[in-house]
């Protein structure tokens, strides 16, 4: 049996073990589906493991379970699958190494893993080898995490921020006098959401496009109303604009993908009778999502808005006007024509001659 098979059995016994105690070797090998003889060589790994399990004789049979009050010494009554799961979540928030948030799982991960015995920690290790967490995407913030300590300094405090902050987009530094509402890590990177008073308006800032903080000592009151979720339900990612409804089509052949993931709440999906799907979505501006709709290629049509479709349209054109892209594919040269044998006379019967290939 493969290694990977066996720790996820293992994993399963223990949470088993620790939801439903006082199970026997039989009751086990029904949940977790597999032979009683299996269900008792685990038991004896996990053991040498360090897991504090023991079994209670009841009869002709022995009920598991874990050690009474092996919790008690803990700060925490975390469950051992609980400590198992917050070791683990230390790869949810790798994209961000040097902020407060990271160095602070850090150190609390340390802590857990002393809780912890050295089998255990080894057997945690040979997990996470067939079990993990994918990361998100990083951006490169270049020092941006060093603005999120006096951010969250100014949010509690609701202490109004200067800041000088670089516009990708208009590719120039302005000073900004904003109200930090809400900082919001999405894709890989920090999001201050605030009123912005050169704009006059409701505005993100990308944390790491940040040169510069300084604190006004002026305090403002933040919105009672003010939702950050309700703020960013309509966003296809993390720009805001006007909600609009988009209409696309997919091809069969990714028809499956797409229906099989949740790409926005507001999504709805209609089959179409050969194999296609139409995606219909509501959703605030549309720049994000003319990035995602060009990685599909031909495989989408937009059928709404016209401003999008219009778009598309133009990308495609722009891709075509590129240097190169018009160039004719190099045309393999003809294979050469194989020509039948010749054939030749073998001999003569009764007036006709036999010809035979050679």
């Amino acid at each position: 049996m493969p290694r990977g098979d066996q720790l996820i059995r293992q994993w399963r016994l223990l949470q088993t073990l620790e939801s439903r105690p006082g199970r026997n070797v039989e009751e086990l090998a029904g949940e977790v589906r597999c032979s009683p003889r299996t269900i008792w060589r685990d038991l004896k790994v996990l053991q040498e493991a360090g897991f504090p399990l023991y079994d209670a004789p009841d009869g002709k049979r022995s009920r598991w379970q874990f050690v009474e009050g092996y919790r008690s010494s803990l700060p925490v009554p975390f469950t051992l699958t609980e400590l198992l799961a917050l070791h683990w979540s230390r790869d949810l928030l790798a994209p961000i190494p040097g902020t407060p948030l990271r160095d602070a799982l850090d150190n609390s991960l340390g802590k857990i893993r002393s809780l912890l015995p050295a089998k255990a920690l080894a057997y945690l290790e040979a997990m996470g080898r067939v079990v993990s967490v994918r990361s998100p995407r990083m951006k490169l913030v270049f020092g941006g995490q060093d603005w999120l300590t006096p951010l969250h300094q100014a949010l509690q405090r609701r202490e109004q921020v200067e800041i000088d902050y670089y516009s990708m987009s208009r590719d120039e530094l302005t000073t900004r006098r904003v109200d930090p509402y809400h900082v919001t890590h999405f894709d890989g990177g920090f999001y201050l959401l605030g009123h912005c008073h050169l704009r006059h308006d409701l505005r993100t800032f990308a944390v790491e496009r940040i040169r510069e903080i300084r604190p006004t000592g002026l305090n403002f009151v933040r919105p009672r109303n003010f939702d950050p979720e309700a703020y960013f339900r309509d966003s296809w990612g993390i720009v805001k604009g006007d909600r609009l409804t988009v209409h696309l089509r997919f091809s069969r052949g990714q028809a499956k993908y797409i229906a099989e993931r949740v790409w926005h709440p507001s999504q709805e999906i209609r089959w179409l009778r050969d194999g296609g799907l139409d995606l219909t979505l509501r959703v605030a501006d549309t720049l994000e999502l003319k990035r995602w709709v060009l990685g599909f290629g031909r495989e989408v049509q937009v059928l709404e808005p016209t401003a999008l479709r219009d778009a598309i349209r133009g990308e495609a054109e722009a891709l075509l006007r590129q240097p190169g892209a018009q160039r004719r594919p190099a045309i393999a040269a003809p294979r050469p024509v194989r020509r039948p044998p010749r054939a030749k006379a073998v001999g003569l019967r009764t007036g006709t001659m036999r010809r035979a290939r050679v």
